[in-house]
């Protein structure tokens, strides 16, 4: 089951990519024309921020996300094992936190217009929250894998990269 997910999620991160070049492309070659598209850089910000949630995703189910290494390295093993707990724990907390309160932003926001789109921007915002679900989704897997000490730290097996 969770193979067909991350197929179907790295399909999909990459449809998003490629839809947000070409409205930027039509964007572009509007004006270059002479007819500017006036919902085409929207729909092209739309596209992009879907993009980057589902591309964090991506880097969260691989563990290839910042680190920042310089305290861990410096103490015992014992310590940053604390620390992976800690950064965990904190982790999802703050993801829950972002889903609760991103859906009710996305919901507050429903009837909003998106410029001259004529989109809700509720899609905009519904980004926030589904990223963060399929972030705590991601991280969970990478807990009930690897343990704490392994959810932070980048896979080094090649193969389990679809692309």
């Amino acid at each position: 089951m969770w193979r067909l997910y991350d197929k179907v999620e790295t399909v999909f991160a990459l449809l998003l990519l490629s839809a947000t070049v070409l409205a930027v492309l039509v964007a572009a070659i509007g004006r270059t024309i002479g007819l500017p598209l006036t919902s085409a850089p929207q729909f092209a910000q739309l596209f992009l921020l879907w993009t980057c949630m589902f591309g964090a995703d991506l880097c969260m189910r691989h563990g290839e996300h910042i680190r920042v290494t310089a305290l861990p390295d410096m103490v015992s093993e014992r310590i940053r094992r604390s620390l992976s707990v800690v950064s965990t724990v904190l982790i999802l907390v703050f993801l829950v936190w972002i889903a609760w309160h991103g859906f009710h932003l996305a919901i507050n926001n429903w009837s909003r217009e998106l410029g001259g789109a004529g989109l809700s921007y509720g899609i905009v915002t519904l980004a926030l929250p589904v990223g963060a679900v399929l972030l705590i989704i991601s991280t969970l897997r990478r807990l009930f894998s690897r343990g704490f000490s392994g959810v932070l730290q980048p896979d080094m097996d090649a193969e389990e990269y679809p692309l």
